[in-house]
């Protein structure tokens, strides 16, 4: 049986694995993590406790975008 991690952790885990180039996307931060693509914004918050996490925008196809990525 596997041990159910929090949203939390499981958003970490992510940003951690995918701290390269711009960053990494909400949704794909959702997807990685199976969690709900509301909560990332909300623990992203909580882990800045923790972290410095940078948004950077971008536009893509037409839309704004925000990238998540942790400082190094």
């Amino acid at each position: 049986m596997t041990k159910k991690l929090p949203q939390i952790t499981k958003i970490e885990n992510a940003l951690l694995r995918h701290n390269t180039g711009p960053g990494i996307t909400a949704a794909a931060i959702a997807r990685i993590a199976r969690v709900p693509y509301e909560a990332v914004s909300k623990r992203v918050y909580d882990l800045r406790e923790y972290y410095t996490i940078y948004t950077n925008y971008r536009l893509v196809d037409g839309k704004r975008t925000a990238f998540y990525r942790l400082a190094d």
